[in-house]
């Protein structure tokens, strides 16, 4: 059986260095520099990515490792990310205009990606599970 590549696009939350002026601070530093009680600019972000390790945990319990490569990615990691999801859309046989829509739906923060295809974003782990086994079930 061929392995399979799933990736998930995690949601980020906080930016990196260089950001410059308008470069954002996650909730720990809003405490440090004594803004207590401040809202944490990313408080919005904690579901996306509870849900998220949700997901990679029932993947990882439904599918062996020689069955699925697992990966969970970064959005601002393009340099991996567009090339991964070009390949394996192109090697599933998409077209190359079909491919590149899925390396753009790809770049988006709870991304579900499986053989370069987007399954969907935000799905409950059960939803991942199901459309994952539909997707290889498929082909």
């Amino acid at each position: 059986m061929a392995r399979h590549s799933v990736v998930l696009v995690r949601q980020w939350d906080q930016q990196m260095g260089g950001s410059g002026c308008c470069g954002r601070l996650d909730g720990e530093a809003i405490g440090v520099l004594g803004a207590a009680g401040a809202e944490d600019p990313y408080a919005h972000c904690r579901d996306d990515m509870e849900r998220t390790g949700a997901v990679y945990r029932a993947l990882r319990e439904r599918f062996a490792d020689d069955e699925v490569e697992l990966t969970v990615a970064d959005p601002r990691n393009t340099a991996w990310l567009l090339p991964a999801v070009w390949r394996a859309a192109r090697r599933r046989g998409l077209p190359w205009r079909v491919a590149a829509r899925q390396v753009v739906a790809a770049t988006g923060a709870t991304a579900l990606v499986c053989d370069g295809l987007v399954l969907g974003r935000d799905v409950t782990p059960e939803q991942a599970v199901a459309a994952v086994e539909a997707d290889l079930a498929a082909r």
